[in-house]
């Protein structure tokens, strides 16, 4: 919570609001469906987070009595002094069932039947051993769960062995850190495959909400049910979220007769969404002649006005129409081959001058 969005100018504000409305949506509306909420790390996104952030997500998980432990990530570890605050936030409002975990102590939990093992980051760089701390099993225990926040090893700059639930005999581990699969298939996703999740006693936990335009996911919680003796029965992904960061880029050929259409349908899949929640980066690339370039110019000047968060990168170049136009005047074809090497012009002047080319060529011949 508390993300900047610093790319969404004056749209910013709304983005936060929503990542609040969700944490709220998810712990008032989810949580009493569960005995136990995990929260992975990085509740909140920044040092300089508000207090009054923190005290109105304390807020929220006072109203809920299902029993929560919220582990500090990268973005809000120890030493950035937000789990105290939240700490205290919650036992102002005497939310007993609230902990957060600000030691890399085992937690019991023998109402649940199980023990967990919370590995907290204590500065933002901490590159600490996460895991051998944790004990050898006893009859106390119960099953055993570990959470933590990072990545995994077989991933650049990760520390986590992927293996870890088998290494230090624990019966399911939770991590935070991968928000999610950026092409939105997360079960073309090794790490967040629910069959490769099981097999290995390893969790990636979604992140409710996209947070940058290269996550093209929809935020999601995970649901896991174990039986009573520790064994995973069923796990699913359940969407909340509600902002969209769609990344997308299309190729036009030469011979395209209607891009207009191709941007018409490409667009009505949004239709009834919010605009202010919704961020699209559309990238064009190819060839068109000018007509259709004109054509499409003017319906993606519409899609502007419908989509005030649309980053429009258009890098169409213009198929040579010097055929189309009598070259056997000296004036018309420097005037063409100016055009078609001035690098300083781009498709849209382009378009526009060849237009003008065509309209004006019967006057001056």
């Amino acid at each position: 919570m508390d993300k900047s969005f610093g790319t969404l100018g004056e749209h910013a504000i709304l983005f936060r609001k929503q990542l609040m409305a969700t944490f709220n949506e998810v712990i008032m509306n989810h949580a009493s469906d569960h005995d136990l909420v995990l929260i992975a790390g990085d509740l909140f996104d920044r040092k300089a987070t508000p207090t009054s952030v923190i005290e109105a997500a304390a807020d929220t998980m006072a109203k809920c009595t299902t029993h929560c432990v919220v582990l500090p990530g990268n973005h809000d570890p120890v030493n950035s002094g937000i789990p105290s605050v939240l700490a205290e936030a919650l036992h102002q409002r005497d939310a007993t069932h609230v902990h957060v975990a600000v030691k890399r102590e085992p937690i019991p939990l023998p109402k649940l039947g199980l023990t967990l093992y919370p590995a907290p980051l204590f500065r933002k760089d901490d590159i600490s051993n996460q895991w051998s701390w944790i004990p050898e099993r006893t009859k106390e225990d119960g099953f055993r769960v570990a959470l933590m926040h990072g990545a995994l090893d077989s991933l650049p700059n990760g520390m986590i062995p992927k293996d870890l639930a088998k290494t230090k005999d624990l019966d399911l581990v939770i991590c935070g850190d991968q928000h999610g699969p950026s092409s939105g298939d997360d079960e073309a996703s090794d790490l967040f495959n629910l069959d490769t999740s099981r097999a290995r006693k390893l969790y990636y936990a979604m992140a409710p909400e996209a947070q940058h335009i290269n996550q093209n996911f929809t935020g999601a919680y995970l649901s896991i049910a174990l039986d009573k003796k520790g064994s995973i029965v069923n796990e699913e992904r359940i969407q909340v979220g509600e902002l969209r960061f769609i990344n997308v880029h299309h190729e036009f050929r030469a011979d395209e007769n209607e891009p207009t259409e191709t941007i018409k349908s490409y667009f009505s899949q949004f239709e009834g969404r919010p605009p202010e929640l919704t961020s699209i980066r559309l990238t064009l690339d190819g060839e068109l002649t000018s007509d259709a370039f004109v054509a499409l110019q003017s319906e993606l000047n519409e899609q502007i006005q419908c989509w005030p968060l649309l980053d429009l990168r258009n890098n169409i170049n213009l198929v040579d129409e010097i055929s189309t136009i009598n070259e056997t005047e000296p004036v018309i074809r420097v005037l063409m081959e100016a055009v078609k090497e001035n690098e300083r012009l781009n498709s849209k002047m382009k378009a526009k001058i060849m237009e003008l080319l065509r309209l004006n060529i019967g006057r001056w011949n």
